[in-house]
């Protein structure tokens, strides 16, 4: 049966035997400080909880669990998020991290979750095994070419707390015609940003960094950029924009890319819906996005979601 863990002594020995694998570069106190900060914001608290099998006071498995709305094909449905499956290496070899997936997808059963959705590191194959399909999504790396005529006059300024709600209506509306995408609420978008920018935050000076911009229309916003810069390169980890051309979002890449006019790279590389295609910005290549995303179906086959939305903040 999943126990959710919440034994601060147990909790200390999970963070300790996942640091090295999934340290992100923090100190170990760091690390636990990111951990406690995502329990602690609104979303986190109702949605976000650290499971395991449990013998006695030992946690031989250790998960963590998310509970999404989502919808396929416009119909609402519930999904379970399984992450950071892990087995101290004394507790190997004896099939527990399967076992407790099976019990996590019978608990999400009782939840009224319809599918299970995870991120893989090791491959699709032990999942596959499992009932878990790959979701395929493509990485986009983007130029924004250099503006000869100056960029534009786009009156940006940074995100607040209450342009949430306007712009979780924005996203919701790339998942029109989707197959599969999370129901993005205003505390979800939060919780995405809270995770990067905390992460930024607690790493490293100049290592990670996170911004959030909007630019507005009668005092409501309009569009939306959030972009992240760090190991990976500079990455726009969600955006939106009413404008179905996306031309402000565009516009906005652009001022931020002119923001340095002696840095020549001026590439991005995202995983945004095929509906955003601002015309300033130029497409160079598309390939498989390096996070393996795999659902499965808790009753019932599995569909095979050709038109997945799902954006790099919401990976976990």
């Amino acid at each position: 049966m999943v126990k959710e863990i919440v034994d601060s002594s147990q909790l200390d020995q999970i963070l300790d035997d996942t640091y090295p694998l999934w340290g992100e570069g923090l100190s170990r106190h760091a690390y636990g400080l990111w951990h406690r900060a995502q329990g602690l914001s609104p979303w986190g608290q109702q949605r976000v909880a650290r499971v395991g099998l449990v013998d006695g006071g030992e946690v031989l498995v250790s998960a963590r669990r998310y509970l999404f709305d989502a919808q396929t094909d416009g119909r609402s449905m519930k999904v379970l998020g399984i992450g950071a499956v892990f087995a101290p290496e004394r507790h190997r070899g004896q099939n527990l991290a399967s076992a407790l997936i099976e019990a996590m997808i019978n608990d999400g059963r009782d939840r009224g979750c319809e599918a299970a959705l995870l991120f893989s590191t090791i491959g699709p194959d032990f999942y596959a095994r499992m009932g878990f399909k790959a979701v395929q999504r493509s990485l986009a790396t983007l130029d924004v070419p250099v503006n000869h005529r100056g960029a534009p006059a786009v009156l940006m300024r940074a995100a607040e707390p209450h342009d949430l709600p306007e712009l979780a209506g924005i996203s919701m509306l790339y998942a029109d015609g989707s197959d599969f995408a999370l129901n993005r609420s205003a505390a979800l978008i939060e919780f995405g940003v809270m995770r990067r920018r905390t992460l930024a935050g607690l790493g490293p000076l100049g290592l990670r960094s996170l911004e959030f911009f909007v630019t507005e229309e009668g005092h409501r916003a309009v569009a939306y950029v959030v972009i992240s810069h760090g190991p990976g390169g500079t990455v726009v980890e969600e955006c939106g924009d009413r404008d179905p051309t996306c031309a402000r979002v565009g516009a906005m890449l652009e001022v931020l890319a002119a923001r340095e006019p002696s840095h020549t790279d001026r590439t991005l590389r995202t995983s945004w819906p095929s509906a955003i295609h601002p015309p300033q910005i130029r497409v160079l290549k598309t390939e498989p996005a390096p996070e393996l995303m795999m659902v499965r179906a808790i009753d019932g086959p599995t569909p095979d979601y050709a038109r997945p939305v799902y954006w790099p903040t919401d990976v976990f």
